[in-house]
C-alpha cells in the first residue's frame, strides 16, 4: 500500500515538473522569437504596500464602446493591427481562427468594468519607480502564427521606444 502511493505522488511530481517546465519553454519562446508590439499607457498608480513597488498598466480601450463590441463574449480573442511597431485594437471576437490578412491575436478576458489581457501591473525593485516615471508603452511579445493569443509583458518603454529600467 505504502509503495502504490509513493509511486502516485512520483508520477504526480513528475507531471506537475512536466508542465511547468512546459509553461516556461513557452514563455522563454515569446521572449526569444515573438514578435514586439507597444501598447500605449494611460496614467498609473506605481506603489503599493503590501506588494511593493509596480506599476498598474492602463490602456486605451475606447474602441470598445463600439456596438459590435459591446456584444462580444466574456473571454476570447482581442484581434489587432500593428501601425508603426504600435498595437491598435480593432474588435472582440471569440474565435483565435478567423483573422483577416495582417490582423492578430491576444487573449482576453472582460470583467463588468474593464478588458484584461494579462499584463496589467509591472513590478521592480524598491526604490526604482523614478526610472519607470516616464513610461508611456507595455511591451509585449507574442507569436506571429500562435492560434491561442498568448503573450509576454517584456518591459516599459518611454515616448521614444526605449526600454526603461536599469542597465545590466
Amino acid at each position: 500500500m505504502k509503495e502504490k502511493t509513493t509511486l502516485i505522488l512520483l508520477v504526480n511530481l513528475l507531471l506537475l515538473f512536466g508542465f511547468l517546465t512546459q509553461a516556461v519553454l513557452k514563455k522563454e519562446k515569446i521572449r526569444a522569437e515573438g514578435h514586439l508590439i507597444f501598447l500605449p499607457l494611460l496614467p498609473k498608480d506605481p506603489r503599493s504596500l503590501m506588494q511593493g513597488d509596480y506599476m498598474i498598466l492602463n490602456y486605451d480601450w475606447t474602441f470598445l464602446e463600439k456596438e459590435e463590441n459591446v456584444k462580444a463574449p466574456r473571454r476570447g480573442c482581442l484581434v489587432f493591427r500593428i501601425e508603426e511597431e504600435l498595437f491598435v485594437p480593432v474588435r472582440l471576437q471569440s474565435s483565435f481562427t478567423d483573422l483577416k490578412v495582417s490582423e492578430f491575436c491576444l487573449q482576453y478576458y472582460r470583467s463588468e468594468y474593464d478588458l484584461k489581457i494579462g499584463a496589467e501591473s509591472y513590478f521592480f525593485q524598491e526604490g526604482d519607480a523614478d526610472l519607470y516615471a516616464e513610461a508611456k508603452f507595455a511591451g509585449i511579445r507574442f507569436m506571429e502564427k500562435n492560434q491561442n493569443g498568448d503573450k509576454l509583458l517584456v518591459g516599459l518603454y518611454d515616448k521614444n521606444k526605449h526600454l526603461l529600467g536599469r542597465k545590466n
